[in-house]
């Protein structure tokens, strides 16, 4: 299993586990899908769990303001953790 983190607009963070993709979203405890302020809380909240890999998605709104089409694939980093 996987961790998949993704940047989203505000300085946020969403995170989930899957193989493929973030195919289960870690969530709060009202089962809404839980947002982040840092990689170290993602980190906190998953430590003692076995990842295959950790990747992080980095939303960029740099091809949109460019006037270019928004790219099919994301920017996807595969993270030392």
């Amino acid at each position: 299993m996987n961790l998949y983190i993704e940047s989203i607009e505000g300085g946020t963070f969403v995170a989930g586990t899957g193989e493929d993709s973030a195919e289960k979203m870690l969530r709060d405890s009202n089962g809404k899908i839980r947002n982040f302020q840092s990689i170290r809380d993602i980190k906190e909240v998953v430590a003692g769990q076995g990842f295959g890999k950790i990747w992080l998605k980095q939303n960029t709104p740099y091809d949109e303001m460019c006037g270019s089409p928004e790219p099919e694939q994301k920017l996807m980093l595969e993270l030392d953790w």
